[in-house]
């Protein structure tokens, strides 16, 4: 028989001596066995490993890959997981009320079978074998643990079923218990709810009657009271009155020089911007005509004339626009400061007026007075101001003119 059936004795590994020495399965090869000492343990091989060997080595003489090979060792493990797994059952079946639960695994047979190992003659090695006799005492062991335990899962089933119809009969002789005891209550509830109903009866009855009395004092107190506030009150108005009056006759004469004071400032900045806004344009009107005359000289003497009219023309019409401008500028000036000082006047006299109507009256003459005077004096100041820029247009108007009649005058000569 060649090795090479066996899936290769070449990895079989020897520990502790070769010759009559202890020898253990091969870590590599897992269903090969190897001789040892009596008390031979098999280790279940994995199924795979078994389907491989069938494929490869048909003719190999092994044992069927359902046969179930275990040790003492292994009964011994395979019984304490039956008893672990029916007190387990048990517990699960004591809290729920169905029965549907498995009790245990059914694949002790699926693990045993997975546990199979092959057996080979080995004709040169003096192994230790495991018999077929062996075998089946394990198997009919096995299964007679498998009908004592299918015999304990009917009868747990039956005790857990007894137990269930005992406690259905508790549970509903305690129902009937706590029904009895409730009516009981209700009975009590109801008569000590009287009982209290009528202790608060009185009780009210008799806290009315001490609050009305109580009241009644509380009110003679009260009405005492209130007419000596009244005293009081009209006391502290009448100095509050006379302190108000002094405090309105002061704010008044205030109010009045504060806004005598900001329309003087106002009006001083409008009169210095108009100013500065006036001299500027002046300015640039005479840089913008000396550049064009000079242009229109150097460039076409020959139309001149025609030029100069048009430039004239044009001139005029920008000087009337822009003086109409910068007089409509001013008068919406002015008008802006009238609305404001008015606004300003009208909400005074609105609130003096609640207070003291002569003294309202008085400021308020005395504002329109003053704001005429100032109207006055800015119309003056404003023609004062246009009589002055005109004057000054009229002075450059006039130099121009001399500039182009001298220039006029030159041509001749120079066309000679």
């Amino acid at each position: 028989m060649d090795d090479d059936d066996f899936g290769g004795f070449e990895a079989a590994e020897t520990f502790d001596g070769e010759q009559g020495g202890n020898q253990a399965v091969s870590p590599a090869v897992p269903w090969a066995t190897f001789p040892a000492v009596s008390g031979v343990r098999l280790s279940p091989a994995s199924p795979e490993l078994i389907l491989d060997h069938d494929r490869s080595s048909p003719s190999s003489g092994h044992l069927r890959s359902d046969a179930v090979i275990s040790s003492p060792d292994d009964t011994r493990a395979d019984s304490s997981l039956v008893n672990q797994t029916i007190s387990k059952v048990q517990l699960q079946q004591s809290a729920h009320t169905h029965l549907n639960i498995p009790l245990f695994p059914l694949g002790l047979t699926d693990e045993s079978n997975h546990g199979a190992l092959a057996l080979e003659d080995e004709p040169e090695g003096p192994g230790v074998h495991v018999s077929n006799s062996q075998l089946r005492q394990k198997i009919s062991s096995l299964e007679t643990k498998l009908k004592a335990s299918e015999e304990e899962k009917q009868r747990i089933k039956k005790d857990v079923e007894s137990l269930m119809e005992k406690h259905s009969v508790l549970e509903k002789d305690f129902l009937k218990e706590k029904e009895q005891d409730a009516v009981s209550f209700q009975a009590r509830y109801r008569e000590l709810q009287a009982l209290l109903q009528s202790s608060v009866k009185q009780q009210l009855d008799a806290i009315e009657k001490q609050y009305v009395s109580a009241i009644e004092k509380q009110a003679h107190r009260c009405e005492e009271l209130l007419h000596a506030q009244h005293q009081r009150l009209l006391e502290v108005l009448d100095t509050e009155k006379e302190l108000l009056k002094e405090k309105i006759q002061e704010a008044l004469t205030q109010q009045s020089q504060e806004q005598k004071e900001t329309l003087g400032k106002c009006l001083q900045e409008e009169m210095q911007k108009n100013k500065e806004t006036l001299e500027s344009a002046v300015k640039l009107e005479k840089e913008a005509m000396k550049d064009v005359i000079t242009k229109a000289v150097e460039e076409e003497r020959e139309n001149l004339e025609k030029v100069h009219a048009e430039e004239r023309e044009m001139w005029k019409t920008e000087h009337a626009r822009d003086q109409e401008r910068v007089a409509e500028a001013i008068q919406a000036a002015v008008q802006e400061q009238q609305r404001m000082s008015q606004e300003a006047v009208k909400a005074a006299i609105a609130e003096e007026q609640r207070r003291s109507e002569k003294a309202m009256e008085e400021a308020v003459k005395r504002t329109r007075d003053e704001l005429v005077e100032y109207v006055r004096e800015q119309r003056r100041l404003d023609q004062v101001t246009r009589q002055r820029s005109l004057s000054s247009l009229e002075l450059f108007l006039s130099c121009a003119q001399k500039q182009l009649s001298a220039l006029i005058a030159t041509e001749p000569v120079d066309i000679e």
